[in-house]
């Protein structure tokens, strides 16, 4: 009998482009980059393998088809659905294990990220980078041992070369410093193939510690003088400092600083900033032209004087010649009487930009306060001279007032005259009372 629905032709053919590439293949048309686009860092503007199938629940569709054992309950005996049970356990227990263990003996080939946690003081420049970190003593070379000596790596880029056989070859670029602490410092760069980070910084320890200087340095703490350097566009403006200060300068020179065991200075970086290796040459050159106070007083002839605030600004011979003559007053030239800060800065010194001054500075009050303190402006300069020239052996309430006694009974006596002159009245005598 033949039937009146009419025959409708569909097409049961369930093979398509997505069925006959595998999901890897799929996902490489939308995250692959070419080499040029690698290069030029779209990367990382592509979007990740995205898991579409991780939330994927069976019967979960709108048929709401029921898998026994899945989202619906088994209907079994109690004992023969226990048997199950205990049976599909033991086969998960042992499927576990082999899949650790296929982890465990699998080399995916991936970097794996150290994430060690380190002390605030162990961090680098920027987190837990590698550049600022201390990387330790440098290997053995022709069996000197460096056991005591430090290693910072300053910086780590990548640099290009333009060759007419391969290209553009980059390369891997790490700045590194080593030293003891005690003046014997050493800086290098080493190079390695691209994404070769660890291999560069180890091809710099090398070189750094085969390129070693020493840097004389005033009572093991801190520079001799005050030196201006420059490289490049970098301009260095060097400063030593009392006991104490610290190492107040750009964050590269302050490890070149531990490296080579100066502890109290103060640098001012003018200029380029960002440029590292000219800064790291810029300094150690600064710190190899230095010449001691002894050398200083050899050439010139001179003793070399320093006047220091810790003691007033009074001064003192540090250093005086010994090989040479001493020159006499009539002797000296023009070029001799120098000032050290001009001679070893070049004339050259640190912009100061001058201090805003506060909200109050001109208000009435403050105006009226500073009056009041007029009259005593010269009181420090007064400590200075009569310290200096011996008059009061200490600045106590004591010393002064013993030493004001005896200029009245001098003066009172006769053997010192009365001091006259503009505000120096004549002395009155007191009215005797009736």
């Amino acid at each position: 009998m033949a039937s009146l629905i009419p025959f409708l032709q569909s097409r049961a053919n369930s093979v398509n482009f997505f069925m006959r590439r595998s999901g890897p293949e799929l996902w490489k048309t939308l995250t692959s980059v070419s080499k040029s686009g690698q290069k030029k860092g779209r990367r990382n503007t592509r979007q990740p393998v995205r898991p579409l199938n991780r939330f994927y629940r069976i019967g979960s569709g709108p048929l709401k088809v029921e898998f026994a054992g899945l989202n619906s309950p088994i209907k079994l005996k109690e004992d023969r659905l226990a048997e199950i049970v205990e049976q599909t356990e033991d086969e998960v227990r042992e499927s576990m294990g082999g899949i650790k263990k296929i982890l465990e003996e699998k080399d995916t080939g991936k970097k794996k990220r150290n994430r060690e946690k380190l002390h605030p003081m162990e961090r680098g420049f920027s987190g837990t980078q590698l550049v600022g970190q201390k990387l330790g003593p440098p290997p053995q070379v022709d069996g000197v041992d460096y056991s005591d000596f430090e290693t910072y790596c300053l910086e780590v880029k990548r640099t290009s070369n333009m060759t007419n056989v391969f290209g553009r070859v980059h390369t891997m670029s790490a700045l590194v410093v080593t030293g003891n602490g005690k003046g014997l410092a050493g800086y290098a760069v080493g190079k390695a193939p691209i994404h070769r980070t660890t291999t560069a910084i180890i091809h710099g320890m090398n070189m750094a510690s085969r390129k070693l200087f020493f840097v004389e340095l005033h009572e093991g703490r801190t520079i001799y003088q005050d030196f201006y350097a420059e490289c490049r566009n970098t301009r260095v403006f060097a400063q030593r400092r009392p006991p104490g200060y610290g190492l107040t300068c750009h964050p590269r020179l302050i490890k070149i600083c531990e490296a080579i065991g100066i502890k109290d200075i103060y640098v001012k970086v003018e200029g380029s900033t960002k440029n590292y290796l000219a800064l790291t040459h810029a300094f150690v050159t600064g710190l190899l032209n230095q010449e001691t106070h002894q050398q200083l007083a050899e050439r010139k002839g001179l003793h070399v004087v320093e006047m220091s605030p810790s003691r007033h600004f009074l001064p003192q011979i540090v250093a005086s010649p010994i090989s040479t003559d001493l020159k006499t007053e009539e002797a000296l030239e023009a070029l001799d009487r120098l000032n050290l800060d001009d001679f070893y800065g070049e004339g050259r010194y640190p912009l100061r930009k001058p201090k805003t001054l506060p909200f109050f500075s001109n208000l009435e009050g403050h105006l009226e306060a500073r009056w009041r303190k007029h009259p005593f402006r010269n009181h420090e300069s007064a400590m200075i001279r009569m310290l200096a020239d011996g008059i009061v052996p200490r600045w106590t309430r004591d010393a002064r007032s013993n030493w004001a006694n005896e200029r009245h009974e001098r003066i009172t006596s006769g053997v010192e005259p009365m001091p006259k002159g503009i505000g120096l009245s004549m002395v009155a005598p007191k009215k005797e009372e009736e």
